[in-house]
């Protein structure tokens, strides 16, 4: 029997094997696919010349704002104009500094705490919200700045298209949604391979891809992951 959907538990034993000494990856490396993959699916979804392409990506503090960064960075690349948001940085890590300064060359604006990031919400300029604020190690509730930040986004999260990488901010990853003010994704990217939240997502609702092409043929028979099959050169995969 092969897994579709992890635990938050499973996705941390992957995430350890896949740094670990035998497979090596470094935290670095499987950011910079995971953003890939993401910016993959939105380009995928929206095409290439959108009517209008300005993005706007809340990153959180840890791994998954450190994917949103990354993704930020590969738009820009792909012909849209994302906007930063990143209320709440780690000093602690100094790769999500590098992330920064990569962002400043590319002249995509980073906003900070005190900056005005809700003018960007408007459905007129704004193709989508990429909600990369909390990962598979989220554990409810969520703490300021951050809930505000997604009252906001359930706001407008059916004017606004909201892509959710991996998770779906506020949502208890093996459980789901916590209440029924949790924001609801129009798009999902799945990485490595679904976790039990995305069981919860309405497929009328949400477009669900898998994404971060990475995960060695041995690993997923030890695991019994799923296999999906991406097609030619993809990074993502719709479900």
């Amino acid at each position: 029997m092969t897994n579709k959907y992890i635990s938050a538990k499973l996705a941390s034993a992957i995430d350890a094997e896949l740094m670990g000494p035998t497979v090596g990856f470094t935290i670095e490396q499987l950011m910079e696919l995971a953003g890939l993959s993401v910016a993959q699916a939105i380009y995928k979804h929206w095409g290439p010349q959108p009517e209008k392409n300005q993005v706007i990506v809340i990153a959180g503090p840890g791994n998954n704002g450190g994917d949103g960064l990354v993704c930020a960075r590969h738009l820009k690349l792909l012909g849209y104009k994302p906007i930063v948001y990143y209320p709440k940085r780690s000093s602690k890590v100094p790769f999500y500094g590098q992330l920064v300064q990569q962002l400043q060359y590319f002249k995509i604006p980073v906003l900070s705490m005190e900056d005005n990031w809700k003018c960007y919400l408007d459905e007129n300029t704004t193709l989508c919200v990429v909600d990369a604020i909390f990962g598979f190690s989220f554990k409810p509730p969520s703490r300021e700045p951050f809930s505000e930040i997604l009252t906001e986004l359930k706001k407008r999260d059916q004017a606004v298209p909201i892509v959710a990488v991996d998770i779906p901010s506020g949502w208890d990853v093996d459980n789901g949604p916590v209440h029924e003010k949790c924001i609801i994704p129009n798009l999902l990217v799945s990485l490595t391979a679904p976790k039990l939240c995305a069981q919860k997502t309405d497929p009328r609702l949400t477009t669900h891809y898998v994404g971060g092409r990475f995960v060695p043929e041995s690993l997923a028979r030890k695991y019994s992951l799923e296999e999906f099959l991406y097609p030619g050169i993809d990074h993502v995969l719709r479900l």
